[in-house]
């Protein structure tokens, strides 16, 4: 019979053997080893065998650190696909997304809270709100990029999508059952209502502009949608603030370009003018 000690001991020592020695070693090398031991042909076999095998398939660690290599290329790969993307973004949205990474995430409570304080007609809860909402739309976006709608075009649409809802929910907190104190915390199923709403918002306005890009409408609806929006944005910040809005905070508020801003006032001036 086998002594088991002296045989795994002497395995080992031959697996050190072979993995220094310069030439591959024989069979019968091998079984030289081994001679001392009573093995049949089948036993001799199948030593010879794994030590054929390279070291880190004859131990479940190898299968470990192959599976784990595998997991490790994989990642490395989404990695680098994801920086060549970011790479093709513009400067301005390559910041954008710096930005909104680093806005702190609210909690549950507090979030209903806010949405508590917009139907009440708060209109400092529509700014914070879209703040925690830019992530979301960036999200939605992604599912409507086409070889014609590039990402940061969508997150614009969406986002202007996005505060035309949150300020039609201004002052609406009746339809939704609060009371006109305004003390308390939304319901979860009424918050619920509401973030659908508004995302049923954002989706339809990367729709429709996705639908301009194809070719199936004009661009006089988007168009109005900006104006309304700047209007919308120099009302609800002049009230916030006391004073006129800069084109820097409209274009913070907005997320429009500054040069379609400035565009939009001068339409709107020329338009005061002959009138």
């Amino acid at each position: 019979m086998v002594d088991v000690i002296t045989f795994m001991d002497t395995l080992h020592s031959v697996q050190e053997i072979a993995k220094t020695s310069p030439e591959p070693l024989s069979k019968e090398e091998i079984q030289s080893y081994f001679q001392d031991m009573e093995l049949s042909e089948e036993q001799q076999e199948m030593i010879y065998q794994y030590l054929q095998m390279p070291e880190e398939q004859n131990s479940g660690a190898g299968a470990e650190n192959r599976e784990r290599a595998e997991l490790e290329k994989r990642a490395g790969k989404k990695k680098n696909e994801k920086k060549n993307k970011e790479a093709s973004y513009s400067p301005h949205f390559r910041m954008y997304l710096k930005e909104i990474a680093a806005v702190p995430k609210l909690d549950e409570v507090q979030e209903r809270v806010l949405y508590e304080q917009l139907l009440h007609g708060q209109e400092s809860a529509v700014l914070e709100l879209s703040h925690q909402w830019l992530t979301r739309v960036i999200c939605l976006a992604q599912k409507y990029i086409s070889a014609k709608a590039l990402l940061e075009d969508l997150v614009q649409e969406g986002n202007m999508s996005l505060l035309l809802g949150l300020r039609q929910l201004l002052g609406r907190g009746a339809e939704y059952g609060l009371a006109d104190s305004g003390n308390g915390i939304l319901q979860e199923e009424k918050k619920k209502q509401i973030e659908q709403k508004l995302e049923e918002d954002v989706v339809e306005g990367l729709k429709s502009y996705r639908r301009e890009l194809e070719g199936e409408r004009d661009s006089e609806n988007t168009i109005l949608a900006k104006v309304s929006l700047v209007y919308e944005a120099r009302k609800a910040l002049a009230e916030e603030n006391g004073t006129i809005p800069t084109l820097q905070e409209l274009c913070e508020y907005t997320r429009i370009p500054p040069e379609e801003i400035s565009d939009i006032l001068a339409l709107h001036e020329r338009a005061e003018q002959k009138g």
